[in-house]
Parts: structure tokens; C-alpha cells; sequence
């Protein structure tokens, strides 16, 4: 069944690879807008999510913009994921502009190990696309699926760029070889995690837990870590920003400097969520860990 679907989906991929691109957005357009007007569970996430990080402030007119776009952002990544495989160069460099690059640079020029934090926020194809390209070969680790099939075409395709994916199961060991090797590596840390592989942070001015790995390689390796996003224009257009390396924390007490690394993290992501909100992945549970009766509660009245 499964290659059977996997064929329907090579199909549709051609069929839009060839259509004109004001077709193939329309395409996508309307998907996002059918998915909010039948989505109510993730609507109600969303709202969950809203309501808690800005203490229920959010207008009903807003509130729905959000929604909206939440699911404008998430087929954009498939759009571009898509995209990508036929644009050239010189299509990218016209569509994406690139702040504070030279801080990446000189990093390298000094040879220091170098780890990208980045959230779930813009357009996340676009940024890897352009970094690997353009800027540099990224290590990127990747959620792995039960659908092999779709998992080596979203690989392939995002190897083409110059990226170097990397599935969770066993990553850690593949990042320390990379980084030994003074080569960049990107995670993604803006996700729910649990007590045990966590480190407890404020996110968004709420208590979360968030993946200690950046710390913790950061720490190891004294590398620096680099916060980048990518951020959503008018037309389809997009803006990289660079901000700031976090120099590593390395004291005799490896607890308090993991905490004090995590949180500078969590900052730093919060900082660019706030910056323009719609564009982050609002339709995750992420608070659960240590809200999760606000998920239960408006679910379980529905």
C-alpha cells in the first residue's frame, strides 16, 4: 500500500514540478486554506498555545490570522521542498537575502566548531536550501519516519542543496565526529521534550523542557552557537538573519553551566518567535510537559 501511495505522490510531484508556478502556489493555497476551515483539533492547539504564552491577550481577529498561517507555512515547506529541486542559483540568490552573514564567516576563518539553533519558524526549506548552498555544508539532524520511501526522497531532495542529513537514532555520535572535524551542525530545538532528556528552561516566558545537545556539544567542544532564522516576506521572498554566536560556558560546575547554556538557547529562540509570531509552528503541543492540563481541558470539552 505503501508504494502504491508513494507513487500517487511521485506523480502529483511531477504534475507540479511542470505546471506554471502560479498554478502550483494556487495548489498549495488552497490546500492551507482547506486544512484551517477543517482542522478544528489543530486550530484548538493553536489557540491552546496562544492563549497560555500571551496570557489569553490574543484578539479573535489575530487569532485567526495565526491559524491561517500556520498552515500557509507548513505547505510552503513542501512547496519549496519541491521547488527547490528545479530552481537555479541564480532564482535563489534573487528570492533570498542573507543579514549578518559575516559572522559565520569569520567563525570559520577561525576554525571554530560551530552549532546552528533554529526553530520551527519561516520558511525552514528555504534556510537550509540557501545555507548549504551559498554559505555552508550544514549536518542536520532529521525526524525519521515509518515511510522509507518518503523519507529518501525528502533526504535526496534536501541533499542536493549540500546538507548532510542525519536521523535521530544515533546522531549524537555523528555530530561529535562532524564537529571534531570543524564542520557545522544545525538543530532544531523549539520542540516538546521530556524530564529525562531535557533540561527545564523559560520559553516564551513559560516553563518548558529543551534538548541539552546544543549545550552540551557546545560545552565539549568549546563550539559556538549560532541562532539563525529565516523570515517570510511579501511575494515569496525571504530574509536570513544571523545574530550573535553564544560563546560556550565551561566552568568545574557542568550542571549550572548546561542550565545557564540552555537558557541563553531558549532566549534566543524566544526573542525570534516574538519578533513576528505568525510565523512560528504554533500547531505543537509544546508546553505539555509542564502544562498539560491546558491541552486536556479544551479538548475534553469539545
Amino acid at each position: 500500500m505503501k508504494k502504491f501511495i508513494y507513487q500517487i505522490f511521485l506523480f502529483l510531484v511531477f504534475l507540479l514540478r511542470k505546471s506554471p508556478k502560479v498554478l502550483r502556489r494556487g495548489f498549495f493555497k488552497f490546500i492551507a486554506n482547506t486544512a484551517y476551515l477543517f482542522a478544528s483539533n489543530t486550530n484548538r492547539i493553536i489557540k491552546t498555545n496562544l492563549d497560555l504564552v500571551f496570557d489569553g491577550k490574543i484578539e479573535e481577529k489575530e487569532l485567526k490570522e495565526i491559524q491561517k498561517y500556520s498552515y500557509f507555512n507548513m505547505v510552503l515547506w513542501v512547496q519549496s521542498l519541491i521547488e527547490n529541486l528545479d530552481a537555479s542559483d541564480e532564482e535563489l540568490k534573487k528570492t533570498v537575502k542573507i543579514e549578518n552573514e559575516e559572522i559565520l564567516t569569520k567563525l570559520k576563518e577561525e576554525k571554530k566548531p560551530i552549532i546552528l539553533i533554529s526553530a520551527h519558524y519561516g520558511n525552514m526549506e528555504m534556510l537550509s536550501c540557501y545555507l548549504n548552498k551559498f554559505v555552508t555544508s550544514i549536518h542536520q539532524v532529521a525526524r525519521q519516519s515509518n515511510f522509507k520511501e518518503m523519507d529518501d526522497f525528502i533526504v535526496n531532495a534536501r541533499e542536493k542543496s549540500g546538507a548532510k542529513i542525519i536521523f535521530r537514532s544515533g546522531a549524537v555520535k555523528k555530530l561529535v565526529k562532524a564537529l571534531m572535524k570543524k564542520e557545522v551542525v544545525s538543530l532544531i530545538i523549539d520542540q516538546n521534550i521530556n524530564s529525562k532528556d531535557g533540561t527545564e528552561v523559560e520559553f516564551l516566558g513559560k516553563k518548558a523542557y529543551q534538548t541539552s545537545t546544543s549545550a552540551l556539544l557546545a560545552r565539549k567542544f568549546n563550539a559556538y552557537v549560532v541562532p539563525v532564522a529565516i523570515f517570510n516576506e511579501e511575494n515569496y521572498n525571504y530574509t536570513i538573519k544571523v545574530y550573535n554566536p553564544i560563546e560556550p560556558i565551561k566552568t568545574d560546575d557542568e550542571e549550572k553551566d548546561l542550565m545557564a547554556s540552555c537558557q541563553l538557547h531558549a532566549n534566543a529562540i524566544s526573542d525570534i518567535i516574538l519578533s513576528d509570531k505568525k510565523q512560528w509552528f504554533w500547531p505543537h503541543k509544546r508546553f505539555k510537559s509542564h502544562y498539560r492540563e491546558i491541552y486536556e481541558k479544551n479538548f475534553n470539552n469539545k
